[in-house]
């Protein structure tokens, strides 16, 4: 997703619209890049959500986000600097990627003081800087002094403006003062020469005014004619003027990428669009499909994704080990030729060549020895290796399966960590995660109960379907809340969710049935296929194990569905 400053401009003014004047109630940080304010005002409570991951942006959630337990340092600072200030102005500087907040706030003397919040997007080098008359007192991300640094971020430095801010508003010019500024001589490409000079060029804006003035952007400035000179000077005013007051924005569709314009585009339209009558709607929407609640969130998955990698390497090494057994039997024939040519004497010796008398065909053979060992130690060292070999394989493939299922525990607290929707839900895959000895629990943590409101719930047609979006939940649902002649299903073979079709001892209807196992579909790793398979059976007929991690659970009698994943309202 693309943020330039067109359209950061459009964004801005939702902004202003809806915050001006409001004041802020609440502020968190979410994790290291994000943080969140709660603005309250006579239009009601607003979620505004800065965040500087892999696509910078500043949005109004339609939600408060899952915001973390304790707060941190910086969470702490802001909370005594800004809350329960009131914002008195929103501005975008010059159309560049910069939007300053001004927040008037009184201090600990009863003053009223204004005090800034420089939010800048401006890819990996974004950044949340906090300012009060020129002097920073705080940022999310700091910088200190060195070679490596652009500028110094730090408290009481003071506030410098990126690098590239003296470039110009393009569209604050006349197309007689744009041609002026044409006519200096230069041999730079039009387009390195446009976003040197004006803020707001993103390549989607040069390759728009080319293709408006069938001039191509690669032209040096000093080849252009006088006509096309016109041509691209006017295009740009008239671009700017289509720009006035446009509200909302098109989501183009580009080889699977997203690119978002308030207006609409020429070159972009063989290219399917959609229209958001507010941007801030698309950005709620993008941040739901690209789902960060939290950093607490973001920090279990990273815990799950390398014990995953760890199980991985285990499970490598055990298959490397089963591999290795395959030589078991030479081990015992190496000893057994050892033993019959001991008389010899082949001491300090690295190898011996011996006829292999215990096959017909009597060929030599090469058996590597330890210098260091007699023939008949050598020989007891291999029948030792022998025996190891013939022990691992009575072990390994049982501790083979007991890693490969603990791999798919894994992969089920994965799955649930990527579907979590609510702080409630995080929760729960972190009391899981403290009992399982996943992550450390300290004296502060209290483990929660089940709690069966928690449990999505989908009605069709008269009855309940319960979908569990966890292991907790997946255990609660299966072991306790279900009734014996309830419907369970589960995606086959894959990580997934419990689903219970609350029939008891009525006749389910064929469109009960379909329901749940395309919600089992849905819930589960296999969302994005066209055909899923989902298992069903009575919850009688569900069993958990002894000593079986949670979530895990082995079934009889089931029935096969062959379903397309369907998210039911």
């Amino acid at each position: 997703m693309n943020l330039d400053g067109i359209t950061l401009h459009s964004i801005t003014n939702e902004l202003i619209s809806l915050l001006q004047g409001g004041a802020i109630s609440k502020i968190y940080q979410l994790d290291a890049r994000s943080l969140y304010f709660r603005v309250f005002n006579d239009k009601g409570i607003h979620h505004l959500v800065i965040t500087l991951d892999d696509a910078p942006r500043l949005y109004i959630s339609q939600t408060m986000p899952p915001t973390p337990d304790t707060p941190t340092g910086l969470c702490m600072f802001l909370r005594k600097y800004y809350e329960n200030g009131r914002i008195a102005s929103i501005s975008q500087l010059h159309l560049d990627r910069l939007i300053d907040i001004d927040v008037d706030v009184l201090d600990i003397s009863g003053r009223l003081v204004t005090r800034k919040i420089h939010v800048e997007l401006m890819g990996k080098y974004s950044n949340v800087i906090f300012t009060e008359n020129g002097i920073i007192i705080e940022a999310l991300i700091k910088t200190g002094k060195g070679k490596n640094a652009v500028r110094t971020i730090a408290p009481k430095e003071p506030y410098e403006f990126p690098p590239n801010f003296q470039r110009m508003d393009p569209f604050a010019f006349t197309p007689a003062e744009l041609r002026e500024m044409l006519d200096m001589e230069s041999s730079e490409p039009l387009y390195q020469w446009m976003l040197k000079r004006f803020n707001g060029m993103s390549t989607i804006v040069l390759d728009e005014l080319a293709f408006r003035t069938d001039i191509d952007k690669n032209t040096p400035v000093s080849d252009l004619t006088g006509t096309q000179k016109d041509a691209w000077c006017n295009a740009i005013v008239s671009f700017g003027n289509e720009l006035q007051g446009v509200s909302g924005a098109y989501v183009y569709t580009v080889r699977g990428k997203e690119i978002l314009f308030p207006i609409l585009l020429c070159s972009l339209a063989q290219y399917p669009r959609r229209h958001f009558d507010l941007i801030e709607e698309y950005l709620s929407d993008y941040q739901t499909a690209h789902r960060s609640l939290s950093g607490e969130q973001e920090q279990l998955q990273k815990k799950v994704g390398k014990l995953i990698e760890k199980q991985k390497r285990k499970i490598k090494r055990i298959a490397a080990e089963m591999k290795e057994t395959s030589k078991m039997d030479t081990y015992k024939h190496y000893g057994d030729l050892l033993m019959i040519y001991a008389y010899e004497k082949h001491d300090h010796e690295k190898s011996v060549t011996l006829p292999d008398i215990l096959t017909p065909e009597q060929a030599p053979v090469t058996i590597s020895l330890d210098p260091a060992y007699s023939m008949t130690d050598n020989a007891n060292r291999y029948y030792k290796r022998y025996t190891k070999m013939r022990n691992r394989i009575q072990k390994s493939g049982e501790l083979h399966e007991e890693n490969a299922r603990y791999l798919n525990y894994l992969y089920s607290l994965e799955y649930a960590l990527e579907n979590a929707s609510t702080k409630s839900e995080i929760t729960d895959i972190k009391v899981e995660m403290r009992q399982m000895g996943l992550i450390k629990s300290s004296s502060k943590d209290k483990l929660r109960r089940e709690f069966s409101q928690d449990i999505l719930t989908v009605r069709v047609d008269g009855l309940d379907i319960w979908i569990g979006r966890n292991n907790r939940q997946n255990d609660f649902l299966t072991l306790k809340k279900a009734h014996p002649y309830d419907l369970w299903f589960h995606v086959k073979n894959r990580p997934g969710s419990h689903v219970i079709l609350a029939c008891h001892n009525a006749q389910p209807t064929n469109t009960q049935l379909t329901a749940a196992a395309e919600l089992a579909a849905w819930y589960s790793k296999a969302r994005q296929d066209s055909k899923v398979e989902v298992d069903c059976t009575l919850v009688r007929n569900v069993k958990k194990p002894a000593h079986a991690v949670p979530g895990y659970v082995v079934f009889e009698g089931q029935t096969t569905y062959n379903v397309q994943p369907k998210k039911w309202e």
